[in-house]
């Protein structure tokens, strides 16, 4: 067994589970993405098909059941999403499971005649990526329960 250490970059999340419960812990990132330039993206890793999420909590590590991630919440880094900001943007109201009401920005760049909120939503990806302005909301398709544009 290798004793090498792959680097990754250390970016903090507060995740909100479907039954309530707030974790707050450190994920992994890749310093590089596959998709653009710079390191993975938070929506990355949750969009990336791994059904358990390892986040370092101050109580050590938990793997985080993705299916069972409704949101998560962390810190907007300047200049870090300037390609997923692009696009047509949409100020939008979200209620949530639990009823938890949300007001953030959505940012559309899909080929024209398909620029609403409708068409971004019916993306195939789990996890959806919003605005507010200090922090990224990745949202869990499955535990929206509706929006407001």
């Amino acid at each position: 067994m290798s004793n090498e250490k792959i680097d990754k970059k250390k970016k903090e999340v507060l995740f909100t589970l479907t039954d309530g419960t707030e974790i707050k812990g450190e994920v992994y990132l890749w310093l590089y993405s596959t998709n653009h330039m710079g390191a993975q993206r938070i929506d990355e890793l949750l969009n990336d098909g791994d059904h358990f999420i390892p986040v370092k909590t101050v109580d050590g590590f938990v793997l985080l059941n993705s299916t069972h991630i409704m949101l998560a919440k962390t810190n907007l880094e300047k200049n870090s999403h300037n390609l997923i900001m692009m696009g047509e943007k949409y100020r939008v109201g979200i209620t949530t499971l639990h009823h938890k009401n949300l007001e953030a920005d959505l940012f559309i760049s899909l080929p024209e005649g398909f620029q609403r909120v409708k068409d971004y939503l019916n993306q195939p990806i789990r996890f959806f990526t919003f605005f507010q302005p200090e922090y990224i909301l990745c949202i869990n398709r499955d535990y929206i329960l509706s929006i407001q544009d």
